[in-house]
């Protein structure tokens, strides 16, 4: 009969051995190069749309589309937890295991789902820097034929702090330790474009347009980068709050001020949410000081 000792010893081992196979995140943007050594110690999500992956995607990744992570009366808001939690669970989502999501390189899907994977207070997940072309120049390849992850077990913690509501947002307007960041093109900031009943962008709100957070190869910036694109915006701030349209835009946002150790919210039904509320005020032309 084994010693009590030689018990405790093997199940220490064996949990040791356990957690030798779940990498550890290096970063919130992860290289196709570290992918590529670590894949099998991840759950891989692909967030593009499902026609884009049946074409090809990276090896048993498994297909989380992030238009499926939308209400169906309101595609700028989340469906219920109990929705949100059936999805991540059938993706093979668990607390215990890294996630890494992809897309095409836009940013746009793969942020939103790290959004909401952080939202739900899942501990460890990043994105795929330059998404499925910068996989292929990596060498990394390509498989067709639907993944059938194991299912996971993911209990949702909701983390109120990355989620702002429109309460939220207009107390921040007249706050000078807040920040509203307004991720949509320069011409829906100023409104000679809109989206929502009204045209124009929250008061006070800064537009720093989601492609401003790319680099020439269409790759989110690096901290040096993004640092200078924020620069004094963040002096004296404690807490940000960004919205575009559809929070896909506003998702890039996020992931760059996390990257940058904000404390960062996006705004829940962004723009449309703020436009259709009449009793809320509406700022037009470009922002003060340009």
């Amino acid at each position: 009969m084994r010693s009590a000792a030689a018990i405790v010893l093997g199940c220490a081992l064996a949990l040791a051995a356990g957690a030798a196979r779940a990498a550890v995140l290096p970063d919130l943007v992860v290289a196709p190069a570290w992918l590529l050594a670590h894949r099998d110690e991840v759950q891989v999500l692909d967030a593009r749309p499902a026609a884009a992956y049946a074409a090809g995607h990276l090896p048993h990744a498994a297909s989380l589309p992030e238009g499926r992570l939308r209400a169906e009366a309101d595609p700028a808001r989340l469906p219920g937890l109990a929705r949100l939690r059936a999805l991540l669970e059938g993706a093979g989502v668990r607390a215990g295991r890294p996630v890494v999501v992809y897309d095409d390189g836009s940013l746009k899907d793969a942020a939103r789902v790290f959004w909401v994977l952080e939202l739900l207070g899942h501990p460890e997940v990043a994105v795929l820097s330059g998404g499925t072309a910068a996989w292929l120049a990596a060498g990394g390849p390509l498989e067709r034929g639907a993944a059938r992850p194991e299912r996971g077990r993911f209990v949702p913690a909701l983390r109120a702090a990355r989620i702002a509501t429109r309460v939220d947002v207009r107390l921040a307007v007249n706050d000078p330790s807040s920040l509203i960041v307004d991720a949509r093109p320069p011409a829906a900031y100023e409104g000679r474009i809109s989206s929502g009943p009204r045209a124009g962008h929250v008061p006070g709100a800064v537009n720093v347009p989601y492609r401003a957070h790319l680099d020439a190869e269409g790759r989110l910036l690096d901290r040096a980068g993004l640092r200078r694109l924020y620069g004094h915006r963040l002096r004296g701030v404690r807490r940000v709050y960004v919205y575009c349209d559809r929070g896909r835009e506003s998702a890039v946002a996020y992931l760059a001020l996390r990257l940058l150790g904000v404390d960062a919210a996006v705004y829940h039904g962004g723009w449309g949410d703020w436009s259709r509320a009449p009793g809320l005020p509406v700022a037009t032309g470009p922002e003060s000081g340009q």
